[in-house]
């Protein structure tokens, strides 16, 4: 009994020698898991619990995973956003979500998938427009649409992009109309794919799902790291009126460190799980809409060049420069310098593309309407 003492000081002497990043990971890092490491008194034994970090992380996040995608091809899939095929399948599983008008002052998604099975039941699927394969080059995308336009069909060849696509050819493999959908929803609301159905079609088209060396185009940090926002404004809400159709909310939590969206008055939800939509990283890209088609409202997006943008998260967000030299290559981020690479934390983004017409229109935290 009278060892106690003795036994608390060692104890606490022990804990105070574990190294910040061990205690780092013991108090925010829950996903981890633990092993035991003993250490001996004169009469008993302490055990300490380490944490053991997996394997390997997911390049487009930067999360720890149990499986290495570092030689998988992401997927890109184009999904529809309208208030009748909303909620989508699949979009929490996206790495990347990147939103950008079409015309009717309606948006559209391009999902980003690290690996194509990670694409359980995604849509509904829809077809494309020319910008959204600069949006899936930022990652050597395999694209997947249904359909597309004239002006997508000229980027297509003049890249040489085999897309997987619902309406050329058979449906099957790679895609389904899900019955559901179709009575409740209708039929341009219905087509649906998943990982299976993607491989199969990737082989039959000669389309390859794995690459070499995987990387983000956004350098991302270490996942027990957090991005320093200095000159930061703070962003706990974010609103982006994309257009008098069309606004999106984001409301940011302390407890989740993640930002939940919202879209046609409501929380927005995977059909898939009930679970709200919810970021680490919002980006926002500043870049010209132009109309392309006068008769169908068709845009393209002048996003080569440079412009600015902001980058949101963990509460703050802070003004950002963005390059690209063209469509086929990633785009660049960078700090207001636009020289120092943007780091940005780990978590899955949202991309949004907006007008700068949208300028002083966005609003970075919630004021009161009078």
């Amino acid at each position: 009994m009278k060892r106690k003492p003795i036994l608390i000081v060692i104890l606490i002497a022990v804990i105070l020698n574990v190294s910040s990043c061990d205690r780092i990971n013991d108090i925010i890092n829950p996903l981890v898991s633990q092993t035991e490491t003993e250490t001996e008194t004169d009469d008993e034994t302490i055990a300490i619990s380490r944490p053991v970090l997996p394997a390997y992380s997911d390049p487009l996040t930067g999360e720890p995973t149990d499986y290495d995608y570092s030689t998988s091809r992401p997927v890109a899939i184009v999904v529809k956003n309208d208030r009748i095929a909303a909620p989508q399948y699949g979009l929490s599983n996206a790495a990347v979500l990147y939103e950008a008008l079409v015309e009717g002052g309606l948006t559209r998604f391009l999902a980003v998938y690290s690996d194509v099975s990670l694409t359980d039941k995604v849509g509904p699927v829809i077809d494309s427009r020319s910008y959204f394969y600069d949006f899936a080059a930022n990652h050597n995308a395999v694209f997947v649409q249904a359909g597309t336009t004239t002006k997508g069909k000229e980027v297509q060849v003049a890249r040489g992009i085999t897309a997987l696509d619902a309406i050329v050819g058979d449906m099957s493999p790679g895609f389904y109309r899900d019955p559901l959908l179709n009575s409740s929803r209708g039929y341009e609301n219905s087509i649906m794919t998943d990982s299976n159905g993607l491989k199969s079609r990737a082989v039959q088209y000669g389309v390859s799902v794995q690459t070499a060396n995987l990387t983000s185009p956004y350098k991302i940090l270490d996942y027990l790291q957090t991005k320093e926002m200095n000159n930061a404004a703070y962003c706990t809400y974010l609103s982006i009126p994309f257009s008098t159709n069309m606004t999106v909310e984001y409301a940011y939590s302390t407890l989740t460190n993640k930002y939940t969206r919202s879209q046609y008055g409501g929380i927005h939800t995977d059909a898939a799980t009930g679970k709200p939509l919810s970021f680490t990283n919002l980006i926002i890209i500043i870049a010209d809409y132009n109309t392309v088609d006068l008769k169908t409202g068709e845009m393209s997006v002048s996003n080569t060049g440079s412009g600015n943008g902001y980058y949101i998260s963990g509460g703050s967000s802070i003004m950002i420069r963005w390059q690209r030299t063209d469509g086929e290559n990633p785009i660049k981020l960078f700090e207001t310098d636009g020289l120092t690479p943007l780091e940005i934390n780990s978590g899955n983004t949202y991309v949004a593309v907006v007008s700068p017409r949208l300028s002083g229109k966005i609003e970075f935290e919630r004021t009161e309407k009078k």
